[in-house]
């Protein structure tokens, strides 16, 4: 078994961990816990989909678009839930209806790019995490409350990484698609860990 692989199984196996931890107290969390634990869910069943097609050669790139898609929703409704400010909940609406929006026009206009692995969808569904994320952090620093900050940290960390990778990973010198998929896995992994604590 590759280093690859061990780091790979390792981050899904947190995932399991974590979806199993956070819905054993579900019923009695506050609607951002709910919220989170649905997204870790959603993450969990496109994963195992998505192992069970690779392991039986069937095509799973089409599962990146619900990926996205998905973390997108769940992640824009957590910062929704988070936030006490109404102009921000207002502004995350606005963004999560205009992607919607942009992407469901992009996929009438370009319907065979539903089966390729696409740059467009990750760096739209990603860039507002990744603002969402580091303004949670900002408006947290000096706060005595630091709910959810190992979670905003970790998916900082990893989103902002990730998209950065993803690009970076459309040059053809498979060394560096290699080092980009390496990359990857790893920072998944840390981000794991960071939900676990």
């Amino acid at each position: 078994m590759e280093t690859y692989d061990i780091i790979n199984y390792l981050g899904h196996s947190i995932l399991i961990t974590n979806t199993i931890l956070y819905f054993k107290s579900y019923r009695n969390q506050p609607i951002t816990f709910k919220i989170f634990s649905n997204y870790l869910l959603i993450i969990l069943i496109i994963q195992i989909i998505s192992g069970f097609l690779e392991f039986n050669k069937k095509h799973n790139l089409f599962l990146s678009h619900y990926y996205f898609i998905g973390q997108f929703l769940f992640l824009s409704f957590f910062y929704i839930s988070i936030d006490k400010g109404i102009k921000l909940k207002k502004y995350i609406k606005r963004v999560m209806y205009f992607v919607l929006v942009v992407l469901t026009i992009y996929y009438i206009k370009y319907p065979k790019d539903y089966y390729k692995f696409n740059l467009f969808e990750i760096v739209v569904t990603c860039i507002p995490l990744i603002i969402y994320s580091f303004r949670f952090l900002l408006t947290k620093i000096d706060s005595i409350d630091k709910k959810y900050m190992y979670i905003s940290s970790g998916l900082l960390l990893y989103i902002s990484c990730s998209t950065l990778l993803f690009v970076a990973g459309n040059i053809k010198n498979s060394s560096i698609k290699m080092l980009v998929w390496y990359s990857n896995v790893f920072l998944y992994l840390i981000y794991q860990v960071l939900i676990f604590i």
